[in-house]
């Protein structure tokens, strides 16, 4: 790792701030306590670290895990975390509309998206739940083998299987936009062929900077900017660094290599907050997202980008997803 880039930002984002990806759910389930979230202190999401970030909506992610693939257990499973949600993630406005959006960003009050990761629940589960929860976005698998395709930690892995394929252009037709964070290269393949529509990678890394099968490949990038898609950049150290060993200027490269070499418009943040142990220095909680935004205004990217970066892409892009609704 490189000497770190001075940054003078140690204080609130001058911007307001949208992580497209957070694991505090899963943090939260797998604790056990069931405290509401607007209750908790001991995480690196809460209402304080927001706050202190000037982070006005976080996406929460519905993390499935493979364990409970099936046409029995995947949809039961993620009913339920749909519910743990609507009940445990107090202090939130839920947003489910571009008026929710509008509101949280205008009014600073705090505001959560659901995404669905590991759709394989979504064979069985009644539309209708999605529809009210909000639910535009799909993260068609995790690491292992669903019966939609293969995730990224599959040895040998293949393509989309039939049935979904059927169930991918049944919810492109119905205008989901798909994240291919944890989808391994086939199966992006064959998503690009059967879906014309938005494409997201909601946590990542890149391989030019980290080569392992988890980050996304520069043609993968490039056909996600060409789709006004967005790629969220992580802070878990595993996808910027092959050691495990990260920083805040690690962050910064991920998004400045992008940014050199295509556009800044489809660039943001996706944090992964909870779901990764190693800390990462420098961005070690939600409310260091300020710090990001100095880093970027310190590297001479005008405030137009970083707004963008650090919010405004997210807001366009989940925008267009909610426009779908009227």
């Amino acid at each position: 790792m490189e000497a770190p880039i001075e940054n003078s930002a140690k204080t609130a984002s001058p911007f307001p701030v949208i992580d497209g990806h957070v694991d505090v759910l899963y943090e939260m389930t797998n604790s056990r306590e069931d405290i509401p979230f607007d209750q908790l202190t001991n995480s690196p999401v809460t209402i304080e670290k927001m706050r202190a970030g000037s982070v006005r909506i976080l996406v929460a992610a519905l993390y499935c895990p493979d364990t409970a693939n099936g046409e029995r257990s995947a949809a039961p499973y993620l009913r339920g975390l749909i519910d743990y949600a609507s009940k445990f993630m107090t202090g939130l406005v839920h947003v489910r509309s571009r008026d929710d959006l509008d509101n949280c960003l205008r009014r600073d009050t705090p505001g959560m998206i659901l995404l669905v990761e590991n759709a394989d629940g979504l064979f069985e589960l009644d539309r209708a739940i999605l529809a009210k929860a909000g639910i535009r976005v799909a993260g068609l698998t995790h690491m292992g083998r669903n019966r939609i395709a293969d995730g990224n930690n599959v040895r040998f892995p293949g393509g989309f299987s039939s049935s979904g394929t059927e169930l991918v252009r049944e919810l492109s037709a119905e205008g989901f936009a798909f994240d291919v964070a944890h989808l391994a290269e086939r199966g992006f393949r064959d998503l690009v062929r059967i879906h014309d529509g938005p494409l997201l990678s909601s946590h990542t890394g890149i391989r030019p900077l980290c080569d392992i099968p988890r980050n996304l490949t520069v043609e993968q990038i490039r056909i996600i900017l060409e789709r006004k898609g967005i790629v969220g950049i992580a802070a878990d150290p595993t996808m910027l660094s092959l050691d495990g060993k990260a920083a805040i200027e690690d962050v910064f490269r991920n998004i400045d290599w992008i940014a050199q070499r295509f556009e800044t418009e489809g660039i943001a943040i996706g944090s992964d907050f909870c779901g990764f142990h190693s800390p990462n220095h420098g961005l070690e909680d939600i409310s260091k997202l300020a710090d990001l935004a100095g880093l970027l205004l310190d590297a001479g990217y005008p405030r137009e980008s970083v707004e963008g970066i650090m919010g405004t892409n997210w807001r366009r892009f989940y925008d267009g997803l909610f426009a779908n609704d009227l």
